[in-house]
């Protein structure tokens, strides 16, 4: 397994992972509004999207918002989109793509935060 940042050439791949992954959270499928949001957020570079390969297979992604926490008076990045596609969830993929946010909000000395799991100051840390 690898993970990488997304690029332009993911786009198919990308839109069709983040399609299952909508459907995973009771959404119907919508590959072609899919495919432009993936493809706005790849434009716009607004958002940090890694992608997990087996073999060459884009496998799952995680993607990260930039913002700002007045509470934390620090920049941060916030993930509310994880998936891994289910013939390889519990392999370890989703542990390895936050791993993977983490080091790049070190690096970036960013703060990551999930914002699903509000705890404490409003943020759960990874």
């Amino acid at each position: 397994m690898y993970i990488r940042i997304a690029i332009d050439d993911d786009l198919n791949a990308l839109a069709t992972l983040f399609d299952e992954y909508r459907m995973c959270l009771g959404r119907e499928s919508n590959l072609k509004d899919c495919k432009a949001f993936i493809q706005a957020r790849l434009f716009e570079n607004d958002s940090v999207i890694f992608l997990a390969f087996k073999s060459d297979v884009p496998v799952g992604f995680i993607q990260l918002f930039p913002s700002y926490s007045t509470i934390l008076l620090k920049p941060l990045w916030y993930f509310d989109d994880l998936f891994v596609l289910e013939d390889y969830r519990g392999s370890g993929i989703a542990t390895a793509l936050v791993a993977k946010a983490k080091e790049l909000a070190d690096e970036a000395q960013v703060v990551a935060v999930r914002r699903d799991n509000i705890e404490g100051e409003g943020f759960l840390l990874i």
